[in-house]
């Protein structure tokens, strides 16, 4: 499976090799074992942590094998795993001595002069070695990891080499300094037909002490003839390390007197790294998804590899970015955009602040976007600085540039003010775009790309998609749940209902068919009344509840008249005879279709920018005339959660003196009374919100002088607390 992770670890198999390190083994290896003819050398493998050099290193070892014929012998060594900093001679010198013994026994007793003579001189050379370790070890310790690659056919083992550096210990001749020790090894080797390739593998990966320990030992202990010695480091964090350790001012200098050439890891192939990637993307995405990835998705894809693949620099970020993707994807592949999850990956591996920064960015957007906070001028000037910091690049085609980003994360720009790079409104077709593909721009599914779960104050599009159905399939039931959506409060303080009407905006009803059209219409209908009781508050900043609701059901009239004429006529007149939320109804919805229509006050708009038709309102007028001058209408007036929209509304809408009447019949009482003008307040904001009592508001049902001698009668006694907040109303009003 392509889902499972990719374990990084070197490749073995060439078959498996995707950007020439075959190729390039092949002709490394003979300038390699010519080099370890000669006087001795020190090669230098330079790359970057993750650029393959363990790989080439075990294709070369492959290519080494073959030296064995003509006496050229491989010794790797990995020093890094030595957990202290004890010597590393005896990791060298025990393989050297081992490979002699071998060599020696091949040798048969029966065999001419010249053979004897040469036994004699390797087992003089293996004599040697051993007494040299001991006298230039500065302390004996288990000998480092060998990775067993010695030839002719024996495998040298940790426990074989700590017995012979145990018995070298013992046996140390006097007489014979170990620099006379070492001349006498580099004539002895110098006069052998044999020779030795030692890699000594992952160096920058060694703490300073143990750095400075291989430095002795390859250019100061073991400095011998016929030993080519072939290091792989990154050469930054080596040089790094060996000025920590030595204590010199310049550790990339020091290095040079030790390394007498160098090959650098050379860089893939432009778009080698990217084809990789892709390739390998799309893989995930067939396994996960079992289709191939295809269309604007697929074009999607490639152009996020290209733009964001660009920072890719070695093959290990292309295993990281792939392992994130397969150990993710497939637990959030239907609530993420394949695309962008693959960019973001790629961002997070290449450039791991902006992925920071993005984060960051995506959680305060989604908090802007569903109206549940705010960000200050000072905190959007900040959060621009960091973006034009991290993205420094003007050129509209550079991956480092705002540009770039602004195709894939909304409401960033390149603008000269910091403030102005960020929180910038997107269009609204956009955002459904970003909404529907579920894309990293979406407020609703972006936390799904960094946490695996959708943000708290959004509703999970299982939910979301529940009430749609509930509107094709039972607007009774939907009512239903559109209720007790009202009464849970996100963490902002807002109802779930709320945000339920802001997602019903104008693109997501375009995508509705006409039996949930129709359902969301007779569902709001019947249930808005519930809502303006529960929600009982004035908005200063935003849209009221009942104004949200007035604009989804005309959206969702305007595209029903679009799809079928004659059933939006018809769900029109049901709403007038049978909806249950007449407050909401008479004194908002129908009252704003009479100004609308020029029947009442000056908002006239053009017939082309009406939700219903002259006739099809005439008639639900004609409808909800007889429905409010029922008494059972007039007798649920008291529990109405607005009753002052709901007045205006009947005013409105027979123009004649009912709502008057019905007004002095239920003020007959003092208590009738001082609840009405309760309900006939408005409200206005300076330093905080007041609840005037406007002369003009009450003039439509009373008449002024005899209301405020009344107020003025009811000073004193059972009422004078409400009497004293009614006169602190007109007050204000009048001021």
């Amino acid at each position: 499976m392509t889902t499972s992770l990719d374990s990084d670890r070197a490749l073995v198999n060439e078959t498996k090799d995707q950007f020439g390190f075959v190729g390039i083994a092949q002709r490394l290896a003979p300038s390699i074992v010519e080099a370890s003819k000669g006087d001795g050398i020190v090669i230098g493998l330079e790359g970057r942590w993750g650029s393959g050099k363990t790989s080439l290193l075990n294709f070369l070892r492959t290519e080494l094998v073959a030296a064995q014929d003509t006496g050229i012998h491989t010794i790797t060594i990995a020093p890094w795993l030595n957990g202290d900093t004890s010597s590393m001679v005896m990791s060298l010198l025990g393989p050297m001595t081992a490979i002699l013994k071998a060599k020696e026994d091949e040798i048969a007793e029966t065999a001419g002069k010249k053979k004897i003579a040469i036994k004699k001189q390797m087992a003089e050379v293996g004599r040697l070695l051993k007494d040299y370790g001991p006298q230039t070890a500065r302390k004996f310790a288990p000998v480092a990891n060998l990775a067993g690659h010695f030839i002719p056919g024996v495998q040298i083992t940790g426990k074989a080499l700590e017995g012979a550096a145990t018995v070298a210990e013992k046996f140390i001749p006097s007489g014979s300094t170990p620099s006379e020790l070492k001349q006498k090894i580099s004539d002895k080797i110098q006069a052998l037909d044999v020779g030795f390739v030692v890699i000594l593998d992952d160096l920058d990966r060694l703490e300073p002490e143990q750095a400075v320990e291989v430095v002795r030992l390859v250019r100061s202990v073991a400095d011998f003839p016929k030993v080519a010695y072939l290091m792989c480091y990154d050469r930054e964090i080596l040089a790094q390390a060996l000025k920590t350790g030595l204590k010199v001012e310049d550790g990339d200098l020091f290095l040079q007197k030790i390394v007498q050439l160098t090959f650098n890891i050379p860089l893939p192939e432009p778009f080698d790294l990217r084809n990789q990637f892709l390739d390998e993307a799309k893989a995930i995405f067939a396994d996960v998804m079992g289709s191939d990835a295809n269309g604007d998705l697929l074009n999607d894809l490639k152009l996020a590899v290209d733009q964001e693949g660009m920072g890719l620099t070695t093959p290990r970020e292309v295993k990281l970015a792939l392992n994130s993707i397969r150990f993710v994807f497939p637990q959030i592949k239907d609530d993420v955009y394949f695309p962008d999850f693959c960019r973001l990956h790629l961002i997070k591996i290449t450039k791991y602040k902006l992925y920071q920064w993005i984060e960051s960015y995506l959680s305060i957007r989604s908090v802007l976007v569903t109206g549940d906070a705010s960000v200050s001028l000072d905190e959007k000037s900040r959060i621009g600085k960091q973006l034009k910091t991290l993205l420094p690049s003007k050129d509209p085609f550079s991956s480092d540039s705002i540009w770039n980003l602004q195709r894939f994360i909304p409401g960033v720009s390149e603008a000269e003010k910091s403030e102005e790079s960020v929180f910038n409104k997107m269009d609204s077709a956009d955002v459904a775009d970003a909404i529907t593909l579920k894309r990293l721009g979406s407020p609703l599914h972006y936390r799904f790309y960094f946490a695996l779960t959708g943000p708290k104050t959004v509703m999970s599009d299982e939910d979301f998609n529940h009430i749609l159905a509930l509107a094709r399939e039972n607007d009774d039931q939907l009512a239903i749940r559109l209720t007790e959506e009202v009464m849970k409060r996100r963490n902002s303080g807002k109802t779930w209902f709320e945000h339920v009407l802001d997602r019903l905006d104008k693109e997501c009803i375009a995508t509705l068919d006409e039996d949930q059209l129709i359902g969301l219409v007779k569902a709001l209908s019947d249930m808005m009344d519930s809502a303006m009781a529960a929600d009982g508050k004035h908005r200063v900043f935003s849209s009221t509840l009942d104004g949200i609701a007035n604009k989804v059901v005309k959206r969702c009239l305007n595209r029903l008249n679009e799809v079928n004429p004659k059933k939006q006529a018809a769900t029109v007149l049901q709403i007038a005879r049978e909806g249950k939320a007449l407050n909401w109804l008479v004194g908002k919805f129908f009252r704003s279709q009479l100004f609308r229509h020029g029947k009442v006050g000056k908002e006239e708009v053009t017939p082309d920018q009406w939700e219903i038709s002259e006739k099809v309102l005439d008639d639900a007028i004609a409808i909800l005339k007889v429905r409010v001058s029922k008494q059972i209408t007039k007798d649920l007036i008291p529990d109405f959660p607005d009753i002052r929209a709901y007045l205006y509304g009947w005013l409105n809408l027979t123009e004649d003196a009912q709502a008057i009447d019905w007004v002095h019949e239920y003020s007959a009482t003092d208590e009738g009374f001082i609840r009405i003008l309760n309900h006939l307040r408005g409200w206005s904001m300076s330093d905080k919100v007041y609840y005037p009592l406007s002369q003009e508001v009450v003039s439509k049902f009373f008449d002024w002088d005899t209301t405020v001698e009344r107020l003025d009668s009811l000073k004193v006694g059972e009422f004078s607390a409400q009497v004293a907040e009614l006169q602190a109303a007109i007050d204000h009003a009048n001021h």
